[in-house]
């Protein structure tokens, strides 16, 4: 896609957003409102989205796309206990990073929205295959069923976080990141678990 466009697709969404700021509905959301905010004709907003859902669903993928490449790269470079302690938790410090100011709403769309609802789902489980892979070669000599578990509470832990942590003004997220972190690393450290 060239740079125009892309350019263009993140001014949609972030026109979308503003108008659901705005209008509190998403049924508010109109394609011929946006394109003449942005001087740009209908057809070339649906050329790149279908329906207002898929403005949401878009930008959700397209956020997610971002973090899992940064963090299979993180992976990939990983060959010892410490490296893949090290990619487990560079993850947690490039999705605050990353995290849009409008973060709260696109995190509220993507548990309302029936197509994001999917994504999601879907990326949670991959989420999860990398929490327990990194968990398997970051903390060495556990049980597979101890993997299992805490890769599942890490999982559960991350998506609570999620939701609470779009919702804090962006000044105080690396200081709930620092403790969210530590609380991870004292249950992964734990070879039983329970």
């Amino acid at each position: 896609m060239t740079k125009p466009n892309s350019n263009l697709k993140d001014k949609v969404v972030n026109r979308a957003i503003n108008s659901l700021r705005k209008s509190k509905s998403i049924e508010q959301i109109s394609f011929a409102a946006i394109a003449k905010e942005l001087n740009a004709g209908i057809d070339e907003i649906t050329s790149f989205y279908s329906t207002t859902e898929d403005i949401f669903l878009q930008a959700q993928k397209k956020d997610w796309e971002s973090l899992h490449r940064y963090w299979d790269k993180q992976i990939k470079k990983a060959k010892v206990p410490g490296d893949f302690k090290n990619a487990f938790e560079v993850f947690f410090e490039r999705f605050v990073e990353t995290l849009s100011k409008d973060a709260d709403l696109r995190f509220e769309l993507s548990c309302y929205l029936p197509e994001c609802v999917k994504f999601r789902d879907k990326n949670r489980i991959k989420v999860k295959e990398k929490f327990t892979k990194l968990i398997k070669r970051g903390w060495p000599g556990k049980d597979e069923k101890v993997i299992q578990r805490q890769s599942e509470l890490v999982t559960v832990l991350f998506y609570g976080f999620i939701d609470h942590i779009v919702h804090i003004p962006k000044i105080e997220r690396p200081k709930i990141l620092s403790d969210f972190r530590n609380m991870l690393n004292l249950h992964l450290q734990d070879r039983k678990f329970f």
